[in-house]
């Protein structure tokens, strides 16, 4: 038997303290695994109906819980499989985990349930990406990106994707094999449109990855400028309460502080970091020099100028030219304020008073996401599928130019057959199984 074949038991609920727990069975033993431990005085349950039972082990009673049965196929992982509900103790998870062991199951790989639900055919690729998704949303939008490729809307685009390569494919085909015939049904030009349309359907639903991901697993955004610019106020008004010490004293950030908020469909981690001056302390060195690092990786950041004299702020503009930001003009109310930067207009705040603070909140939400769900018929928040889908496209667009140039109709087809390969690898038709690895190492153990 392979590490991958027997029966898998795991935790199915987050490790702790908590009214309830769930344990989980599956494989070809789950029901006689179930069974070793735990007695059931109706007797064994219907096919997914709960039933009380009593757990025991080798020293007596462990818990009174409940104990549904999933018969294969119909279940999550397309195998037996059997859910013991206990109290949410670890030290009763513990000994039914140890209980199980002893049985005859082994403990579950990270998101190996899943794995056997996708390796069963009881869910795609794109479905199993999707359960990973639904887990780790950090918003309602996020949750509705999860909904849509659970619901199919992934594997219906690549299958509509699918038709039309096939369709291309088949007129192709005909002029290949057919030359002498009048087989076709289109005309080279109409072809070579149809192909770009295909590459434009392919790419929007790629461009699209930014926004998702963002809305699914949420941005970082770092606060920068120069000392008492005001970032310490801005962090603690757009987080709704005081976390920073906010002082006239030059330097007085000297760490990097961070706090977790929710900006319109986005959760946004704040970071608000040391301010930026000529001949720092040691110390406050020390935090700048942390603000730059964490900082690079930031999905935004937020230059705060002081809108009175934007020249304190010169030499942190220039360092994040060319990187996504924002630039606030804080101070707005001081005398000499302006309202643009090198030409390039302030978003006018005053923290002290929250002036301009859910105007900027609003504008951080923005410059994150382009695509909202809604707003987009599709939002995928997987990279594997973007890299895939960009694949069709410049595909797509390879055949276009061969088959209207010199290279002609044999290439052009050899290229699409490429395209259809990606689509195949979209679905998990055609997945390698380093693939596989990676991707289900992502989930927690238990799913």
């Amino acid at each position: 038997m392979s590490a991958r074949e027997g029966t898998l038991v795991a935790c199915a609920t987050p490790w702790g303290r908590g009214g309830v727990a769930l344990l989980r069975l599956s494989g070809p033993q789950a029901q006689a695994v179930a069974a070793a431990l735990s007695k059931i005085p109706g007797g064994w349950p219907p096919a997914r109906r709960a039933r009380l039972a009593h757990f025991v082990d080798a020293s007596g009673a462990i818990d009174t819980g409940l104990l549904t049965h999933f018969p294969g196929p119909r279940s999550y992982t397309g195998e037996e499989l059997v859910e013991l509900s206990c109290h949410g103790n670890p030290l009763i998870v513990e000994r039914l985990l140890a209980a199980a062991i002893t049985a005859g199951a082994r403990m579950a790989e990270p998101g190996e349930f899943t794995r056997r639900a996708f390796l069963n055919g009881r869910m795609d690729l794109t479905r199993a990406e999707a359960v990973l998704q639904a887990i780790d949303a950090q918003s309602s939008a996020g949750l509705a990106i999860a909904q849509q490729g659970l619901g199919g809307g992934v594997l219906s685009l690549a299958e509509t994707l699918a038709n039309a390569l096939t369709q291309a494919l088949a007129e192709l085909e005909a002029r290949l094999d057919y030359p002498a015939e009048d087989l076709t049904l289109q005309e080279d030009a109409v072809l070579a449109e149809g192909l770009l349309a295909i590459a434009a359907k392919a790419q929007a639903a790629a461009d699209t990855y930014a926004s998702g991901r963002i809305l699914v697993e949420g941005a970082t955004v770092a606060l920068v400028g120069p000392v008492n610019a005001g970032k310490s106020s801005l962090f603690n008004a757009l987080g709704g309460s005081e976390r920073a010490l906010v002082s006239e004293i030059p330097g007085t950030t000297r760490d990097v502080l961070e706090r977790r908020v929710r900006l319109g469909p986005v959760a946004v981690t704040l970071l608000d970091t040391a301010g930026q001056r000529e001949n720092p302390g040691e110390i406050e060195a020390a935090g700048m020099a942390l603000a730059e690092r964490l900082g690079a990786s930031a999905e935004l950041v937020l230059v705060v100028v002081p809108a009175h004299d934007p020249e304190q702020a010169r030499a942190v503009l220039e360092r994040t030219e060319g990187r996504r930001r924002l630039l606030v003009g804080n101070h707005m109310d001081r005398p000499g304020a302006q309202s643009q930067v090198d030409g390039i207009p302030l978003i006018p705040t005053v923290a002290a008073t929250g002036q301009g603070v859910p105007e900027l909140g609003q504008a951080i939400a923005d410059a994150l996401v382009q695509e909202e769900p809604g707003s987009a018929s599709l939002i995928i928040a997987s990279q594997r599928q973007r890299d895939l889908l960009l694949g069709v496209a410049e595909a797509c667009r390879e055949s276009h130019e061969a088959l209207l140039g010199p290279l002609g109709v044999a290439v052009s087809a050899q290229v699409l057959y490429g395209a259809l390969e990606r689509l195949d690898k979209l679905s998990g038709r055609d997945t390698r199984e380093v693939v596989l690895d990676a991707l289900f190492s992502r989930f927690c153990i238990g799913k």
